[in-house]
């Protein structure tokens, strides 16, 4: 039997929308969950106002190790994250949704963050050290020693205006060849503060066990500690400490904790308008995703996940799509709040 070239066309045409019809299904994904999603968990109607009826969890990307840092670059619409243990800053844009890797073989960057001039900032676990990547793409070295010692591995850090910063310093990185390089520390924890100019950073506290993520509120001089005792301190809790940072003089004071749990833990975290923290929470099924605190340290809700999450931020144009870097994946959520 021949086929004319009209008859031809029209069975290739038959075809090809039978062979497109399973793939377009397929692309839609599986069954859609219904509004609002199980994902919110209101603990206090004070999170009433910013869980969104009918916002989706999105899950952005998977296949990440641990998964850690992410910043928000606004000019770019991007943010980039870190994958601890490949030594990997990752680059998500959210215009396309992509996620690529931005840098190889760093030095097993956790905490980033974009300064009020638009340099990255990153703190590197091995060889320890906070680096800033300038205009032209060039690395700078911005501090590596205390005293004359190597510090133990930064962890996270805030911005602040000029370009200052303030890191924390736990240690992580030199406890394992996993996100860092293995060996002994030759300093106590501690959190720091840097500006251009200095060749070590100022010690401003050590009284936390392990410092570790940090932020700062909406009045730019309270400063948000968490401190993950538990991995080394087992009799300790898990905390979350407000402190009163004095630009003028360099210094933290009134020390108030306002959050403990022996339940769970709590690692990277951010700040809204309204001065609550978002919180990168384990604590298994039912805790594991964000805690959401008040400002006076009242868990008011979660947005639980199917995975332990690490920390977070705030993204998009009006800062109020929250961007988590959960274990091996990110996820992303629309929120009635608005990051700073």
């Amino acid at each position: 039997m021949s086929l004319g070239r009209r008859e031809f066309l029209a069975a290739t045409a038959a075809i090809g929308a039978t062979a497109a019809a399973p793939s377009l299904f397929a692309h839609a994904g599986g069954t859609p969950e219904r509004y609002p999603i199980d994902a919110w968990q209101v603990v206090d109607d004070r999170f009433k106002q910013y869980m969104l009826f009918n916002a989706p969890l999105e899950r952005e990307w998977t296949g990440g190790l641990w998964l850690e840092g992410p910043t928000w670059n606004a000019v770019g619409r991007y943010a980039v994250f870190s994958d601890i243990p490949r030594a990997r800053q990752m680059r998500w844009d959210e215009a396309s949704g992509q996620v690529s890797v931005l840098r190889d073989h760093i030095g097993h960057s956790n905490g980033n963050a974009f300064d009020d001039r638009g340099r990255l900032i990153a703190c590197e676990h091995s060889p320890a050290q906070v680096v800033r990547y300038e205009w032209d793409g060039s690395r700078h070295v911005l501090t590596s020693t205390f005293d004359g010692k190597p510090l133990n591995a930064p962890n996270d850090l805030v911005t602040l205006p000029g370009g200052a910063i303030i890191f924390t310093d736990p240690g992580y990185g030199a406890h394992s060849d996993y996100e860092g390089k293995q060996r002994s520390l030759e300093l106590e924890t501690a959190i720091y503060y840097w500006e251009d100019g200095m060749q070590e950073p100022t010690r401003l506290t050590t009284e936390l066990y392990k410092p570790n993520g940090i932020a700062l509120g909406p009045d730019g001089s309270s400063l948000y500690v968490t401190d993950t005792a538990p991995s080394h301190h087992p009799d300790q809790p898990a905390t979350i400490t407000r402190f009163t940072f004095s630009a003028e003089n360099r210094t933290l004071a009134g020390a108030e904790r306002l959050v403990e749990s022996t339940s769970e833990g709590y690692d990277g975290m951010c700040c809204d308008e309204d001065g609550n923290l978002w919180v990168g929470t384990s604590g298994g099924e039912g805790k594991d995703g964000v805690s959401v605190f008040a400002p006076d340290g009242t868990l008011i809700g979660r947005v639980l996940l199917p995975e332990v999450c690490a920390n977070v931020c705030f993204v998009g144009e009006k800062r109020n799509r929250l961007l988590m870097a959960a274990s091996q994946s990110l996820y992303t959520l629309y929120t009635g709040a608005r990051g700073l």
